[in-house]
């Protein structure tokens, strides 16, 4: 009994001291916490506030929330869909910004919800559209709304529980300027695989307090208030708290192949973008649709709620598209995505697991086509 005694004390000293119960509760919101992802890497937020008497509902509770998202001409055949999943929620007001003249006019005429303002917010065309976004004057919303949510037109806020409100998980962590979000994938290819289960993505979107909003550092993130604070300080990840965004990085095949193809972003997934087409009539597939078919391989392992249906006006999509590519080409393109998906299969223990690896990461790493097909036996 001595000698355990003895080598309890030992592995005590190595371990350090235990701390005392009240020593347990989370008192510093900043520890531990990855601010990108919405869970955090280290330790599980806590906190000694009690929850409160706010009533939360899934009718309601966005109800003090105003949105900032993004705008162009490939996003109308889903454009409607996202602005009825919001409303469903309590959005009252969405800040939206464009960079055409064309863009800006569709909007303004564009029918939206009941009890549901869009404004528009014109940036030049000459901008990136992460560019122009930073460029959003912050002070002129501050005071529009409590707090300001920051997602794209893809991307839907999805609470997988109903009894926790977003004033009551503010309340919960006083100190803290902003919540984040993390991704929960649910891409597209076909119909059939909206019955398909969702996994957790690399990363997520902002919901801030907006009185101290600063800026928006950059997609996926606010600046804020104190100018020593990064966009991961101040911040707190509450995936595990039930909220999550439901991520369709394709709403259809034919949205991915939009996205090819109109496209003004500067990233390592659209580095191909202004040879795409010429990719595709020589026979090999663009990074984006790449990644497609690596996403579209995931193994799904979340339930996605009913009420994020990404609804998909398909006859306007397909005029869209025709603008860009034709009806022959299209089916080029997805002879030689199917064909990519089914060498890909194959390849994925090769491959880095994702969330691990970021997608623009992974924009860098997926083989070709013509790679994948030099790697089959003859």
């Amino acid at each position: 009994m001595a000698r355990r005694g003895v080598m309890g004390r030992m592995i005590g000293r190595l371990l350090g001291r235990r701390p005392a119960p009240e020593e347990l509760c989370f008192k510093d919101p900043w520890v531990g916490v990855d601010g990108g992802n919405g869970f955090g890497g280290q330790k599980l937020l806590r906190s000694q506030q009690p929850l409160g008497v706010v009533a939360a509902s899934c009718t309601d509770l966005l109800r003090d929330v105003q949105l900032i998202t993004r705008y162009c001409c490939i996003e109308q055949p889903y454009w409607a869909a996202f602005l009825r999943h919001y409303a469903s929620l309590g959005v009252r007001l969405m800040h939206v910004c464009v960079q055409s003249e064309a863009d800006e006019h569709v909007l303004r005429h564009m029918p939206t919800p009941d009890g549901l303002i869009c404004e528009v917010h014109r940036f030049p065309a000459s901008l990136t559209p992460a560019a122009a976004l930073k460029t959003l004057d912050l002070q002129l919303l501050a005071s529009r709304a409590p707090f300001t949510l920051l997602v794209d037109a893809d991307e839907y806020l999805q609470p997988l529980r109903t009894d926790v409100s977003i004033e009551q998980l503010f309340a919960l962590f006083p100190d803290v300027a902003q919540l984040f979000l993390p991704w929960l994938m649910h891409p597209l290819v076909d119909a059939a695989d909206a019955q398909r289960l969702g996994f957790w993505g690399h990363i997520g979107k902002p919901l801030v307090r907006s009185n101290r909003m600063a800026s928006i550092a950059f997609d996926h993130g606010f600046a804020v208030d104190d100018p020593q604070a990064s966009h991961r300080q101040a911040s707190a990840p509450v995936g595990l708290f039930g909220l999550a965004l439901t991520h369709r990085w394709a709403r259809s095949f034919r949205d991915c192949l939009l996205k090819t193809l109109f496209n003004r972003f500067e990233d390592a997934k659209s580095a191909d973008c202004d040879r795409a087409l010429a990719l595709i009539n020589a026979g090999e597939l663009p990074i984006r649709l790449r990644l497609l078919a690596y996403l579209s391989l995931q193994q799904g392992y979340l339930p996605v709620l009913d009420g994020v249906a990404g609804q998909v006006e398909g006859d306007l999509e397909e005029l869209i598209l025709r603008q860009w590519i034709s009806l022959e080409q299209e089916q080029v393109c997805r002879a030689l995505f199917n064909r990519y998906r089914e060498l890909l299969r194959s390849s994925l223990p090769q491959l880095p697991v994702y969330p691990a690896t970021s997608l623009l990461v992974l924009a860098k790493l997926l083989p070709s086509l013509d790679a994948l097909e030099e790697g089959q036996p003859g």
